[in-house]
């Protein structure tokens, strides 16, 4: 017999004794001692339910956003690459993609015990819906987003990028400063200024410049933004 039918026994033989009680002091007595029982009851079954509804969700899973891709464009088509280490062993039911005409949203569930979310918005131009698409390769998620203009050069990916590129260069173009000063102080400006999307952005391309430098190279963070 399990925990909870010994409760509900006990519960149900304080009652015949309640009925036959006479005495206040007993009453009083069992009446507590039937609270007690049933208290522990309602218990029970709320963690018997809370652990049914767990059993049936399955394992909690970590959620990851994807920040790292890049991307590409063709006249037809603009181009995001996704890369992820052993994906095309994933059953491709688990990859599932939203577009929008100025978005997309990418859901891989349960990859390796994660679900990995990437969310792009204000795309710089509208995208053909019904004809953008996703390809799952080898270490790669491709998606494919049907240009509405054919031919049309995207010069960035999301309209945000294209503001703050204008911006940067606007500015570099009316500073006096000498050139990498100037272009650290807006790059400085542009961040404080910025909401949080605009805050990643840029030091994304900053730490990409930084990267390229220590390796010998010259690079313009604000490339990064294009």
């Amino acid at each position: 017999m399990s925990l909870a039918e010994e409760l509900r026994k006990d519960s149900e033989e304080i009652c015949k004794l309640l009925a036959e009680a006479t005495r206040k002091r007993v009453k009083d007595a069992l009446v507590k001692a039937k609270a007690e029982v049933d208290r522990e009851i309602v218990n029970l079954e709320m963690k018997e339910k809370q652990a049914a509804e767990r059993k049936e969700a399955g394992p909690k899973r970590f959620y990851v956003e994807l920040k790292e891709y890049g991307w590409d464009q063709s006249d037809k088509f603009v181009k995001i690459f996704v890369t992820l280490a052993g994906i095309q062993n994933i059953d491709e039911s688990s990859v599932v993609i939203h577009f929008t005409e100025n978005s997309l949203n990418l859901n891989i569930n349960n990859f390796n015990g994660k679900d990995h979310v990437l969310v792009v918005n204000n795309l710089l131009h509208p995208i053909d819906v019904a004809k953008s698409y996703r390809k799952v390769k080898t270490d790669m998620v491709a998606i494919y987003m049907k240009k509405t203009l054919e031919g049309q050069h995207w010069p960035c990916l999301t309209s945000i990028e294209k503001r703050l590129k204008d911006q940067a260069d606007h500015e570099l173009k009316q500073s006096s400063e000498n050139p990498s000063d100037a272009l650290v102080n807006i790059m400085k400006k542009m961040y404080n200024q910025g909401d949080s999307t605009t805050k990643q952005m840029i030091a994304k391309a900053w730490t990409e410049s930084q990267e390229k430098i220590a390796k010998g190279g010259d690079h313009n963070p604000l490339e990064s933004l294009s």
